[in-house]
This record gives C-alpha cells, structure tokens and sequence, in this order.
C-alpha cells in the first residue's frame, strides 16, 4: 500500500499542556535585533526561561522541543 491515510501513521498529538500557544511582547529593538540574529525568537525565550530553572518545568518537557 502507497500513500494514503493509515491508522497509526503520522506524528502523535501533543498533550495541551505542551502545545504552544501564540503570545505578544514588546521588545527594545536592539534586544530583538540580537534575537533575531541568534535564530527563532520563540525558541531562544523558551530555552532561556527553560534552563535558567525560572519555571517548574512538567516532568514529560523536553527543552528542545
């Protein structure tokens, strides 16, 4: 069998408590500047606040994801 819809098939569903949810802030241009020229802005606050232990994180959290 090709292609096609296939029970089992595809990525698994996050739990809601992993999914990402879009979030506003206003940034110093020069502090978005230096952001944006390190990679994803999203990803880089996220492991920032995640490594610095500034949050309790869930046991079934992964940095990199």
């Amino acid at each position: 069998m090709r292609g096609g819809r296939r029970e089992g098939a595809g990525r698994k569903k996050k739990p809601d408590h992993l999914k990402r949810k879009l979030v506003t802030i206003r940034l110093p241009q020069w502090m978005i500047s230096q952001l944006k020229s390190k990679g994803e802005i999203g990803y880089l606050i996220e492991y920032q606040l995640a490594k610095k232990d500034f949050l309790n994180l869930p046991d079934d959290y992964e940095i990199s994801s």
